[in-house]
């Protein structure tokens, strides 16, 4: 039987592969089954795969991560000529599909619990130097192995080498366990087992307690001194019990991180420049004035000036209040007059919190409008602008973002609540794109010529209320140089996020959609005062590449506090990635705007099936609010000093 499957190499380049099976291969000891395929009719490889549950849902994905990730760190650590014989080695992978699967390189040897009945003195001593290395080799990589035994272990008797398999346990070294105690993931936390299974290689011994080492006079019992004691941190590492046996441990490695060193020295520098300008124009004794567009005015301002507001679809400003008091109703996709009336107050502002107020529109440069009949109600507007190009993933980051706001609370912990302000357009943003996403559906792309924002809301917290307005806007129309009204939104711009879309291949002709916006902000004063954030989007794509694999699988707690000190940690992570692939027009807004955050995420959780509108794992986010949250920190809206501090 021969099928195609979609898969990714290390690199993260999408391949097409027609895999045909040759024979099964078992269970492995991570409970995943296996069998050997021969790929494009050609080399012979060992797929293990999740297949989909009783119900015809997708399996546990997570003991094939587990082992993806830690095969993808050895290729990413060890030189491709001088690869350790003593672990596994990747070549494919797929985690987006129906039956995810890794393709590895066909084991050596034979399980070793078979075969010790065979093996003289002088091979089990290899035979526990290769445990040994192959953990030492484990941990330079990064890893830990969280499962050893005789059944993890192969022997290979022509090179009279040891291999470790099966990593559906693995654990990134310094990473959360995940218990109650909050301990980090330790390098030794490998030796008691790997000391348990040394100990069965030479004497009989069943359970996980700690043997009796005394009836071993020989060098074993003085090898696994200190190994079954507890806490882990007290015991020796792989490294310690290979130098006991005076065996090497010095091992050549192609050090992936060092990739990054120079984008993160240009971050600094840019950096530093930034502050520094900051610290110059503060010092000067010029009147100060602020990066926020909706500086509070002075007293006397207020008193001699009329409050302006702006519109979020036409842009024109004009003093409240409104000339047209008429409210207006949204019935059948129309907007009619309410003409009912009541004296009672409590029932008036019932009826304005889902009615409409029609914009006067003194330029008359756009069709009639309405916003809602409350939207001037409260505090100043936060518009906030999504930027990319087109297949960005702006749509489904703001539906992200959304659902984690509305649906889950997502800025309670920041001591916000988010309401909706409009409620018809909620209602149908809910409808047309928040239910089929909840639902797994892909979401089609924004229609061009679309000049509406995509969803009000009501943000309140302990400095009032304020509408918190969205743009999502066709990549195509933020691209074009014709036709300004297209763009024309970014004029009442508060905020932006720029979305960039992580490809394997980065593009090098630069981004016209950040290009051109960036130049059409030139008409707003003091632009560069606004907060934004860069968002790295579709990052599942590369979710085994450092530093990716790192953010994506940090989760900040339930009651998140915002942390400068942790956004500045991703930022010059997001920012050398970037710099290291040469994707510098995704890294121009960090050097337009003074407060500028970077990101990344995965709006989806995982790609879609191709010719297929669903993902075949669901709708699954990760890290999708922090943009948003640092946003609303830049903008004021989220208080307190470390807010404050955010983006500088």
């Amino acid at each position: 039987m021969t099928t195609e499957v979609r898969c990714r190499a290390v690199d993260g380049t999408p391949r097409t592969l027609r895999l045909e099976v040759i024979g099964d291969a078992g269970v492995s000891g991570g409970g995943l089954p296996t069998r050997v395929v021969s790929v494009d009719g050609g080399p012979r490889l060992l797929q293990k795969w999740v297949p989909r549950n009783e119900s015809g849902d997708p399996g546990r994905l997570r003991p094939l991560d587990r082992e993806i990730r830690a095969l993808h760190r050895f290729a990413l650590t060890f030189p491709h000529d001088g690869y350790p014989p003593e672990l596994p080695r990747l070549w494919y992978y797929d985690v987006d599909g129906d039956e995810p699967f890794v393709l590895v390189e066909p084991y050596r040897g034979k399980p070793v619990e078979g075969l010790l009945p065979e093996l003289g003195a002088q091979h089990r001593y290899r035979l526990q130097v290769g445990l040994l290395r192959a953990l030492h080799l484990a941990a330079v990589a990064g890893m830990t192995h969280g499962r050893v035994d005789l059944e993890a272990l192969r022997w290979d008797s022509e090179t009279r080498t040891v291999q470790l398999v099966d990593f559906e346990r693995a654990a990134g070294i310094g990473e959360q366990r995940g218990s109650a105690d909050g301990r980090c993931v330790d390098v030794r936390d490998d030796v008691w087992d790997a000391g348990l299974t040394l100990w069965r290689t030479v004497h009989p011994h069943t359970g996980r307690g700690a043997p009796d080492l005394t009836v071993d006079g020989g060098a074993l019992s003085t090898l696994l001194d200190g190994v079954f004691v507890n806490p882990p941190e007290v015991r020796p590492t792989p490294a310690d019990l290979l130098t006991r046996l005076r065996e090497p441990t010095d091992v050549p490695v192609l050090m992936p991180g060092s990739a990054l060193v120079p984008g993160v020295e240009a971050y600094k520098n840019l950096l530093r420049r930034k502050r520094e300008q900051a610290a110059a124009q503060a010092a000067q004794d010029a009147p100060s004035r602020s990066w926020l567009p909706w500086r509070r005015a002075s007293k006397s301002e207020v008193d001699h000036q009329p409050v302006l507001v702006r519109c979020p679809v036409c842009l024109d400003s004009y003093p409240r209040p409104l000339p047209d008091d008429e409210l207006w109703r949204h019935e059948d996709g129309e907007f009619v007059k309410d003409d009912s009336s009541s004296l009672d107050p409590q029932k008036r502002q019932f009826r304005n919190l889902s009615g409409y107020r029609r914009c006067p529109n003194p330029s008359d440069d756009a069709d009639e409008h309405f916003l809602p009949a409350t939207y001037y109600d409260h505090g100043p507007p936060l518009v906030v602008a999504l930027i990319g190009r087109p297949s960005a993933g702006k749509t489904h980051l703001l539906a992200a973002m959304l659902r984690e706001v509305v649906d889950r609370g997502g800025l309670t912990p920041y001591g916000l609540t988010a309401t909706a302000l409009d409620l018809h357009r909620h209602d149908r943003y809910r409808r047309q794109t928040l239910e089929p996403a909840e639902r797994g559906e892909r979401l089609p792309g924004t229609p061009e010529g679309l000049t509406d924002p995509a969803e009000i809301l009501l943000i309140s917290g302990p400095g009032g209320s304020r509408p918190l307005v969205f743009f999502d806007v066709a990549g195509e129309d933020l691209q074009a140089v014709g036709d300004s009204r297209l763009a024309r939104f970014l004029i009442g711009t508060g905020a932006l996020i720029f979305a960039h879309g992580l490809e394997p291949a980065p593009e090098r002709v630069g981004n016209q959609a950040f290009e051109m916006s960036l130049a059409r902000l030139r008409a707003v004063p003091d632009f560069e005062r606004l907060p934004a954030a860069v968002v790295a989007t579709k990052s599942d794509r590369l979710r085994y590449l450092p530093p990716i694999d790192h953010w994506l699988r940090h989760r900040n707690g339930a009651m998140a506090a915002v942390d400068p000190v942790l956004l500045h940690m991703e930022s010059s992570s997001v920012f050398a990635f970037l710099h290291g692939r040469g994707d510098h027009a995704a890294l121009a807004p960090f050097s337009v705007f003074d407060r500028c955050t970077l990101h990344f995420v995965s709006a989806s959780g995982s790609e879609a099936v191709p010719g297929e509108e669903r993902f075949p794992r669901g709708f699954e986010p990760v890290r999708v609010l922090e943009p948003l949250v640092a946003v609303l920190a830049m903008a004021g809206m989220i208080e307190g000093t470390p807010a404050g501090r955010v983006g500088t």
